[in-house]
């Protein structure tokens, strides 16, 4: 077998340097896209760009790899606080709650659950149990439900997701 997979080719050096670099991408249809590189997949060799405008605007491109034909570097170090900057477009907040929130949040779902029908038990870790399958943990958001069962979870998720904010 003399035919090898990409993969097996790539250089991850080069790949992972060229993350923060200004770059000017060219398409197979002979497009070019510039923007700043915030990753690149090793596999499908897919890159993402960012390029930040006026008034705390950014647009954010997609390239799959199987479209890209060239990557030429035009700037090797970006300013200060830019890669920070473009890092944090895909950092998810950070919400911190207090106890008495954290309280008040739990008896919410609790109220919201019960009105709704659903059974559950509040465990001694202080998550919830929803029909005995998914449990919500503190804070009680949509991403804090663990569950092995997908449909479980998605009936769990969109109910978490449809409680008002002041019940």
């Amino acid at each position: 077998m003399t035919d090898k997979h990409k993969i097996f080719t790539n250089d991850p050096v080069r790949q992972r340097a060229l993350i923060h670099t200004r770059v000017e991408v060219t398409t197979t249809n002979k497009q070019t896209h510039i923007g700043w590189v915030y990753t690149v997949d090793p596999v499908s060799e897919s890159a993402i760009l960012v390029e930040l405008g006026d008034e705390n605007t950014a647009e954010v491109k997609f390239l799959s790899g199987y479209n890209i034909s060239d990557i030429t570097v035009i700037e090797d170090k970006p300013p200060p606080g830019l890669a920070d900057t473009i890092d944090n477009l895909f950092r998810k907040k950070q919400v911190h709650y207090s106890s008495r929130e954290i309280v008040e949040r739990r008896e919410s779902l609790c109220v919201w659950l019960a009105g709704n029908r659903v059974p559950y038990t509040i465990r001694d870790d202080l998550s919830i149990e929803v029909l005995q399958t998914a449990v919500i943990a503190p804070p009680y958001e949509p991403g804090s439900i663990q569950c092995t069962n997908e449909v479980v979870l998605d009936k769990v998720m969109k109910l978490v997701q449809q409680m008002p904010a002041n019940s």
